[in-house]
C-alpha cells in the first residue's frame, strides 16, 4: 500500500527548477531591456490629446516596469529559497546515511 500523504523531495530536481526560475528571470529582464526603448511614446503632435495620450502611455509603461522588476525579484528570491531548502534536505540526508 502506498502512502500518498508523505512529502518526497528530490534535491536535484528542486535545484534544477530553481536554476530554470533564475534563467526565466534573466530572460524577462533582458527582454524588457531590449524592448524598453520601443515602449516609450512620443506625442504625435502638440495638441492636448496627443500630449495626454503620450503621458498616459508612458505612465502605464513606468508602472508596468516597476511591477515587472518586483516580479523578477520575487522569482529570484523564490529560486534562492528553493536552493537553500534543497541544500538543507541534501545535508540532512547525508547525516542519515547508513
Amino acid at each position: 500500500m502506498v502512502n500518498d500523504n508523505v512529502l518526497r523531495m528530490q534535491p536535484t530536481d528542486v535545484a534544477d527548477a530553481s536554476a530554470r526560475l533564475d534563467a526565466l528571470a534573466t530572460r524577462v529582464e533582458q527582454m524588457m531591456q531590449t524592448e524598453d526603448p520601443h515602449l516609450t511614446v512620443s506625442a504625435g503632435a502638440r495638441d492636448e490629446v496627443s500630449q495626454r495620450v503620450a503621458t498616459t502611455l508612458n505612465s502605464v509603461h513606468e508602472v508596468y516596469g516597476t511591477a515587472l522588476d518586483k516580479g523578477v525579484t520575487e522569482m529570484r528570491e523564490t529560486a534562492a529559497t528553493l536552493r537553500a531548502q534543497a541544500d538543507d534536505v541534501a545535508n540532512l540526508d547525508e547525516g542519515f546515511a547508513l
